[in-house]
């Protein structure tokens, strides 16, 4: 039989040699000495009786190693609230939360650098001293009434056939090649076209004046440039237009900047916000 001298026992008494495991100990020693005082009571056992004995032994034994395994577990268990045990499983390190690499444009004075705008694409633009927030475009307007304009335009837009007078519209069927040659064709407006680069990607530039030998309504008479359902855009009389028109992954960008009787070193400015566009974080 198995005594606290085998070798096996003294494996798992020695794991539970501590106060805390003492009730384990007492039950696998109780059965030990329960098989052990059955054996030397009564009269001898036939061989049938000993195998069922030495059966009961065994089963005794490994019942009061079951016990011993159980409430051994249970002692190692992580309490909630104290140290030690076994660690709990690691938890997933949250994934930061992604930031704009630039402040977005917000609405009035605008200090000098780099601002997202709110165009529904990962755009920024750079501008200096005086210029002022208008989501999702920038201005500056001087002292005397001129001003700069920059920002998204509308990339669903139709196109007046006349810039002077008129509801009349034509499609421009969402390409660039389309609304280019609407703007070219259009009537009371004169429009240099050139091939550019915005945030480096391709673009074709439209720089947009009246033009007078056309326009039924006059120096006097505003310009209207394109509708969509949302409004229209146009120039006041006097104003310059400048539109670039780009495809990014497959569709329409447009961007309009407005140059309204400004100084030198202004349109000089409007150049290097319109230079400074850039698509991506």
């Amino acid at each position: 039989m198995t005594t606290e001298g085998d070798p096996r026992t003294r494996i798992v008494m020695s794991w539970l040699r501590e106060d805390a495991h003492e009730d384990a100990e007492r039950v696998l020693l109780r059965a030990l000495d329960e098989v052990d005082a059955t054996s030397q009571r009564g009269r001898p056992w036939s061989g049938r009786r000993l195998a069922d004995r030495n059966s009961f032994a065994k089963l005794a034994i490994a019942a009061a190693a079951v016990v011993v395994i159980a409430l051994a577990g249970m002692q190692f268990l992580p309490r909630s609230g104290t140290s030690g045990g076994q660690p709990s499983p690691a938890q997933p390190t949250p994934t930061p939360t992604a930031t704009p690499a630039f402040p977005q444009l917000t609405k009035g004075p605008l200090a000098p650098g780099r601002y997202a705008l709110y165009d529904g694409l990962v755009t920024s633009i750079e501008v200096p001293a005086g210029w002022i927030g208008k989501p999702p475009f920038v201005r500056k307007i001087g002292a005397d009434g001129a001003g700069l304009w920059w920002g998204p335009g509308p990339s669903d837009a139709q196109v007046f056939a006349d810039a002077c007078k008129g509801p009349k519209l034509k499609p421009v069927g969402g390409t660039v090649r389309g609304l280019v040659d609407a703007l070219d064709a259009q009537v009371g407006s004169d429009a240099t076209i050139s091939e550019v680069t915005l945030g480096g990607l391709p673009a074709t530039r439209v720089d947009l004046m009246k033009d007078l030998a056309s326009c039924s309504g006059g120096a006097d008479s505003g310009l209207n440039l394109f509708s969509t359902p949302a409004g229209m855009t146009g120039l006041s009389p006097g104003a310059r237009g400048i539109v670039y028109v780009l495809e990014k992954d497959g569709e329409l960008v447009v961007f309009i900047g407005i140059d309204y009787k400004a100084t030198a070193s202004d349109v000089a400015e409007l150049e290097g916000v319109i230079a400074s566009t850039q698509f991506g974080p």
